[in-house]
């Protein structure tokens, strides 16, 4: 892997990839809806769909033909801390690839008429998540774990704070977060490094500057809210369920991730097997877990029949009190181990993937970590490291509960028992 800095400030990260056909490019700026002061959500997310909508050189369309007609695909994400843009090309196009993205960054229009079109577009898609329960409960989830803090806003913004858009304002947030030295431009797979080192050098020279990138590093505490319930006439009960996780620096995060693994992060998993597989209650169920810079969430999603609500939740509680009580046999931690590194290796064959490694550990560690590496810190996870972690996620912990749907004989679902985790509990146990 080669790692330089160009003199703007642009971080630039190279990972040759030998035997395949295709590569991947991508711009990620250190920046996402976390970074939207008040009044402005939404706004990380709506410059993501500005970029593509037209530049000095190439209109909306003139970008989408020319990723097109070579077979390659072109997109971009809105992250809570950051938002990328990249392209999958195979090798010979690598050039067009980070010109096209060059241009996008350094001459996008920010065409008054097509942010007007552009908000529809968008108000379009958050009533698509609003039609859509299983991703809107994440939302509500998080706007629980992490209210009044920027982490919790929504991604795609509100409707009112959508209307609200103009071009001055859009272009104030580029222009404060887009600074070449926020930014970090990453390429996997087959391509000749000193080519594309020049290739990269003409087409991201100019600097873009900002003096307000340092504003944004002060938050509103977050605060929890530990109950929520949207009724909806829905046919299922969306649910999510969890407590504070751990910010992406704490030692004890590949222990975590085992956990996950071997609560709900596999078909083999606990809440797998015991509440779809054994008593079928449900179609999906997992846990997950989401890291940021000062502080994490860890949580379970399911969804279920009103009738099988109450059952599936105090399974789910009683799955993780019987972690805490009785923890996890050797063989059990060691399959989950398997599971980790074999999934890190067939996500690596993707350039894509292998893109977003590069710039992900830039932005979280400042520095890469290979394959070996990894694998050496999942298989360094111990008995006492999982105890640990799992006494630090859950012992005396007060859980979360947001649901989405119709509860029979409580359509208003007040503020129920606190449900608290102490390892007292056993298998099949209600919330407590």
């Amino acid at each position: 892997m080669v790692k330089y800095t160009l003199d703007n400030g642009m971080v630039v990260l190279l990972d040759p990839i030998e035997g395949v056909a295709s590569v991947s490019a991508g711009l990620w700026i250190r920046a996402g809806s976390r970074n939207e002061l008040s009044g402005q959500m939404g706004y990380a997310h709506f410059i993501e769909h500005m970029l593509f909508k037209g530049t000095s050189d190439y209109s909306a369309r003139d970008i989408a033909r020319m990723i097109d007609r070579v077979g390659g695909q072109h997109n971009a994400a809105t992250n809570r801390e950051y938002t990328c843009y990249y392209i999958n090309v195979i090798s010979d196009y690598l050039e067009l690839s980070i010109n096209l993205l060059s241009d996008m960054y350094y001459r996008s229009l920010f065409d008054p008429d097509e942010i007007s079109k552009e908000k529809n577009v968008i108000l379009e898609e958050i009533r698509m998540y609003e039609d859509t329960p299983d991703e809107l409960i994440h939302d509500v989830f998080m706007e629980c774990m992490l209210s009044e803090h920027p982490l919790g806003h929504p991604i795609l913004g509100t409707v009112e704070s959508i209307d609200g858009i103009d071009r001055e304002r859009l272009l104030a947030f580029f222009n404060d977060n887009y600074s070449t030295d926020n930014c970090i431009f990453a390429v996997a797979g087959n391509f000749d490094v000193d080519r594309t080192r020049r290739i990269i050098e003409r087409a991201f020279a100019s600097p873009l500057s900002s003096s307000n990138n340092a504003a944004r590093a002060e938050y509103t505490p977050a605060r929890r809210i530990f109950r929520r319930h949207i009724t909806r006439d829905l046919e299922q009960i969306h649910f999510c369920l969890g407590t504070e996780g751990l910010n992406r620096n704490d030692e004890n995060r590949w222990a975590l991730f085992s956990l996950s693994t071997i609560l709900g992060g596999s078909m083999s998993s606990r809440l797998f097997q015991n509440i779809r597989e054994r008593e079928g209650l449900c179609y999906a169920i997992y846990s997950f877990h989401s890291a940021y810079m000062d502080n994490g969430v860890f949580g379970v999603y399911c969804g279920t029949s009103p009738d099988n609500y109450s059952r599936a939740l105090g399974l789910i509680v009683g799955e993780c009190e019987a972690l805490l009580e009785d923890g996890v046999t050797e063989e059990e931690l060691g399959d989950a181990k398997t599971f980790m590194k074999g999934n890190l290796a067939l996500s690596m064959e993707s350039t894509e993937v292998r893109m977003g490694h590069l710039a992900k550990n830039e932005m979280i560690y400042g520095r890469h970590y290979n394959f070996d590496e990894m694998v050496s810190k999942i298989d360094a996870i111990s008995m006492n490291d999982f105890k640990k972690v799992i006494d630090s996620i859950f012992r005396e912990k007060q859980l979360t509960l947001v649901s989405i749907g119709k509860i029979p004989g409580n359509p208003d679902m007040a503020p129920s028992t606190p449900i608290v985790l102490n390892g007292g509990a056993r298998h099949g146990e209600g919330p407590r």
